[in-house]
């Protein structure tokens, strides 16, 4: 996404990155590991294809990804939206998140990536509503999505292996007809408790973007980086 090309996102644990050409070695390095392969549900790529989904994706204003880097501007991960509602509603995105190096991962910098992920996508992106896809061989990030940010469990997919949790801020409604089957809308499916703790979240997800994450541009912070 051209969008966030030159945007950098500084929060107090990490900092998010736009995903340049420099980051991809490692990012390929990552992706050798059969462990991330099946957490993220991801086919292993030669290094020329790698370098060819980092092109398509900074041209593809359905995707959106940044590279996580620690205080320190170590690289430890990636998150992304996909605005990929099947019948184009702008106000959905899909969100996923890979702590890629071990230490970093149950020390915070994750939940603080998604948070400040969804501060971006709500205030300059438009969403209202994410889904997050994740292994159900995943239980540490299914528990992050559903303890720390308030997702609920829309779906299951015996096939893949995997389960889908919303976060929404439509208000229930009926639910769509798509092939004669009812297809829930977005948000029909909490109960009054999770809306209440979805509000809850979005309360500290802008605060922590209005009170502490810095705005700065990828060619200062890259030059400062040498």
């Amino acid at each position: 996404m051209r969008r966030n090309e030159n945007l950098v996102l500084v929060g107090s644990k990490v900092i998010l990155v736009p995903y340049k050409k420099e980051h991809v070695l490692k990012y390929h390095d990552w992706m050798q590991s059969p462990f991330l392969q099946e957490m993220t549900a991801s086919e292993p790529l030669t290094l020329d294809e790698e370098y060819a989904m980092q092109r398509s994706w900074h041209e593809d204003e359905k995707k959106c990804t940044f590279i996580i880097l620690d205080a320190s501007k170590v690289m430890i991960g990636d998150v992304n939206i996909f605005l990929n509602d099947p019948d184009d509603d702008p106000t959905f995105g899909e969100i996923e998140i890979m702590i890629a190096e071990a230490d970093y991962r149950r020390n915070g910098c994750g939940l603080e990536a998604l948070k400040i992920m969804m501060g971006y996508a709500l205030t300059e992106l438009g969403i209202k509503t994410f889904h997050a896809k994740i292994s159900m061989a995943n239980e540490p990030s299914i528990n992050l999505f559903k303890d720390k940010l308030g997702f609920y469990p829309v779906s299951e997919s015996q096939i893949f292996r995997e389960v889908t949790l919303e976060w929404s801020l439509c208000t229930p409604g009926p639910s769509v007809t798509c092939d004669d089957d009812q297809e829930p809308s977005y948000g029909s499916m909490a109960s009054a408790d999770q809306r209440k703790k979805i509000k809850s979240i979005q309360d500290e997800v802008l605060q922590l973007w209005t009170t502490t994450v810095q705005k700065e541009q990828w060619d200062d912070f890259h030059f400062s980086m040498k």
